[in-house]
C-alpha cells in the first residue's frame, strides 16, 4: 500500500440544478482529460451516494506534485446558479 498523507476535497464545479453524475464524470475524464479512469478516489453526489473510483492503491490525477501520497474526493457541485464559486453542498454530502 502506498503512503497517503492527505486528503484533498475537490468540487465537480457543477452549477447549482444541472447534474453531472459519477458516470458521466468519470467519462469526461476518460474521453476529454486522455485519464486511464476518473482521477478521484471518491465522487460523492448531491444525494450523498458515494461512488468509487480509483482504488486506493492507484495514484490519483487530481492535484498535481500531489497524487502519489493523497487520496482525492470530490463532492458533485461547488458554483451557484448563476455560476458563482459556492458551498453547495447538500446535507446528505456533508454527512
Amino acid at each position: 500500500m502506498r503512503k497517503i498523507t492527505l486528503i484533498i476535497i475537490h468540487c465537480s464545479a457543477t452549477p447549482e440544478g444541472r447534474n453531472l453524475d459519477f458516470e458521466t464524470c468519470r467519462h469526461d475524464h476518460i474521453h476529454h482529460r486522455g485519464f486511464k479512469d476518473i482521477g478521484y478516489h471518491f465522487y460523492i453526489t448531491r444525494d450523498g451516494g458515494i461512488h468509487r473510483g480509483r482504488s486506493l492503491e492507484r495514484i490519483g490525477a487530481h492535484c498535481k506534485n500531489h497524487n502519489r501520497h493523497s487520496v482525492g474526493i470530490c463532492y458533485q457541485g461547488g458554483l451557484s446558479a448563476g455560476g458563482i464559486p459556492a458551498d453547495t453542498r447538500t446535507l446528505e454530502q456533508k454527512a
